[in-house]
């Protein structure tokens, strides 16, 4: 993996507290020296001599973490990397995994050039390409349809074939399309990630070798005592064809999930999980948008970064997937997403791992600006700081299978990097407070990244 054309020569960060985001204490008074887009030595100050020419950098009081990723999200879709790619790294976002656009893989290997050459400034990039779905995709835009084994197998051929990263898989799979991809990605030894379709449990999922579940999909469904009965109503309300039908039966198997919860039935969900390496991006931020819509989100003064097309839909009363709610819908889904967040603590404590990710590209999550939002309420959700922190730096790495590239920061790793004002491990709120970001070797002071932040309004305005 390359670093960028425009990255500074040599820079030294000297006298700065250094979390590797490996768990381990924080590292005091460090110098942190980079040389051509990457870490050279950690050491001490007095110690670390400075080359000719080099930039130095003075980080007395400040925190060196390593560049953030964000494991969901949907920004390649075409005029968007103008708007988006300036907002993530201001945020100190600097690697994304793509869960599903609509770029070819042409264009997706034409932004890494760029990136990688230093004509754009930007992520990297881990990306599927367009989504296996079932018959009647629910994102027809950025889908492909197999119906069935053989289809399935052909496509994760191709995908294999044009470069993707890993398969993304959705809801209307139906069983046998399913095991096909999961059979035919280990074949090709491609992971497969995504949502747990509706004909499939997620202890099957990760049993399967799913990689990543995403939002939680499907997991309470297994925490259910009854969960076998509930997935034969699901099956007979997908089956519908009588639209009242079909809604009084969704909402009897979600309202049977709900009140089945067991607990010993989520522990033996969890040892499959930890067995299986199943990993989770809970997508808190955008799980939270929908549960509890609130016009004021159209008032959001991030909204302005939002490309202009698009802010109608960030007004919950406008947001197709919001309207003809009624109370009962309301109720199933707060009561989900707050069922849901109760799972993480003792999911964490079983030993499953977890990422961090936004959705963003979808209402409600803003590119960058939403991770940091995510990584608080991982927080609130029980993870320590720390765990926060590794979701998005390290353990992201190491489920990426990456983590000799980045994700810490150590001699030899690319140097994307964060210096902070404040201590995040005495609030994860302070990822926040960034005084510059390090892309591939290339210093980005405030004053750059508050420039980005403009160029990403621009863009937005004329989209």
């Amino acid at each position: 993996m390359t670093t960028s054309a425009l990255a500074d020569p040599a820079l030294l960060i000297a006298h700065v507290s250094v979390i590797d985001a490996t768990g381990a204490p924080p590292q005091p008074d460090r110098a942190v020296l980079i040389i051509d887009g990457r870490i050279a030595s950690i050491g001490a100050p007095e110690k670390t001599p400075m080359p000719a020419g080099a930039q130095y950098i003075d980080g007395r009081g400040k925190f060196l973490i390593p560049g953030l990723w964000d494991m969901h999200v949907h920004l390649l879709r075409r005029g968007r990397p103008e708007a988006y790619f300036p907002l993530l790294i201001a945020n100190g976002v600097t690697g994304v995994r793509d869960m599903g656009g609509n770029f070819s893989f042409d264009e997706i290997a034409q932004l890494r050039r760029e990136i990688a050459d230093g004509h754009r400034l930007g992520p990297q990039i881990v990306a599927a390409g367009p989504i296996l779905d079932g018959p009647y995709p629910q994102l027809p835009s950025i889908s492909v349809v197999v119906a069935d084994a053989a289809a399935a197998r052909m496509q994760v051929d191709l995908l294999a074939r044009q470069g993707a990263d890993f398969i993304k898989v959705y809801n209307r799979l139906s069983r046998e399309a399913y095991f096909a991809i999961a059979d035919e990605a280990k074949k090709q030894r491609l992971p497969f990630a995504g949502h747990v379709p509706f004909s499939v449990s997620a202890r099957e999922a990760s049993d399967a070798g799913q990689a990543s579940i995403e939002h939680l999909f499907n997991v309470l469904f297994a925490c259910s005592s009854r969960e076998d009965e509930l997935m034969r109503i699901k099956a007979r309300s997908l089956a519908s064809d009588e639209s009242g039908e079909r809604q009084s039966l969704r909402r009897l198997y979600l309202h049977g999930v709900l009140d089945s919860y067991s607990e010993p039935r989520c522990a033996e969900l969890y040892t499959h999980f930890v067995r299986n390496k199943t990993w989770q991006t809970p997508t808190l931020v955008q799980r939270r948008a929908f549960a509890y819509p609130d016009a004021s989100l159209a008032a959001d003064p991030n909204r302005r970064y939002v490309p202009r097309s698009l802010r109608a839909l960030w007004d919950p009363q406008q947001d197709h997937r919001l309207q003809g709610r009624d109370a009962d819908d309301e109720d199933i889904q707060r009561r989900y997403y707050e069922r849901d967040r109760a799972l993480i603590a003792p999911m964490r404590r079983a030993g499953v791992r977890f990422l961090a990710g936004t959705d963003a590209g979808d209402p409600f999550s803003i590119p960058g600006f939403s991770l940091h939002q995510e990584l608080e309420m991982l927080v609130d959700a029980g993870l320590t700081p720390m765990e926060a922190l590794q979701s998005a730096t390290r353990d992201a790495a190491e489920f990426l299978h990456r983590d000799s590239q980045f994700g810490s920061i150590a001699p030899g790793l690319r140097a994307d990097l964060v210096l902070l004002d404040r201590d995040p491990l005495a609030s994860i709120r302070n990822t926040q407070a960034i005084a510059a970001v390090v892309v591939g070797g290339r210093y980005l002071r405030r004053e750059d990244l508050d420039r980005l932040l403009l160029q990403a309004q621009a863009a937005a305005d004329t989209q």
